[in-house]
């Protein structure tokens, strides 16, 4: 509450328009059943998990891509599969109005890093299952992670430091 009070002070807001401010929002907080209560508390968990399952759905995605493709092609659809998932998390991560600060960095630190690994392990098995069959399209694991890794992180640069949107500087 007190990041608010000090953002409504910036912009020119009087003492009362404050007051009320806060009074409206300690009552609707107030007001709130305890089932949303609840999922309040837990949607960072939540959505932390769903992230993290969806990552590895992802990776499971690329396998035939990595399989098939090589060159140019596969690192343009790894990047445009990253730059489209990473898009989407940063759009949930930002709509989640009670986050903090701390949680946003938290999850900007995990989620890539957690992408990383799973697009390097899924990379390194498709690399064995190209060998089982007999196909010669071996890919690097760890170039492949780092670009799935990098466009997936693209978004949320982009949004945060570039763009710097009005919604990570309130924090």
């Amino acid at each position: 509450m007190r990041n608010l009070i000090k953002r409504l002070k910036k912009r020119g807001w009087s003492k009362k328009e404050i007051e009320k401010a806060v009074e409206i929002i300690h009552n609707a907080k107030q007001l709130k059943t305890p089932g949303t209560r609840f999922l309040e508390k837990r949607i960072y968990w939540i959505l932390f998990v769903v992230f993290i399952v969806a990552n590895f759905a992802v990776s499971i995605a690329l396998m035939p891509l990595l399989i098939a493709l090589q060159g140019f092609t596969l690192y343009f659809a790894i990047i445009i599969l990253g730059v489209v998932f990473g898009f989407l998390f940063e759009l949930v991560i930002r709509s989640i109005e009670h986050l903090e600060k701390k949680h946003h960095m938290f999850l900007a630190i995990l989620i890539p890093a957690v992408a990383l690994t799973n697009v390097f392990v899924i990379s390194r098995a498709s690399n064995n299952l190209t060998a089982m069959l007999g196909l010669r399209n071996a890919n690097n694991p760890a170039v492949i992670a780092i670009v799935y890794a990098a466009s997936f992180v693209f978004p949320y640069v982009v949004y945060r430091f570039v763009l710097r949107v009005e919604y990570y500087s309130k924090q």
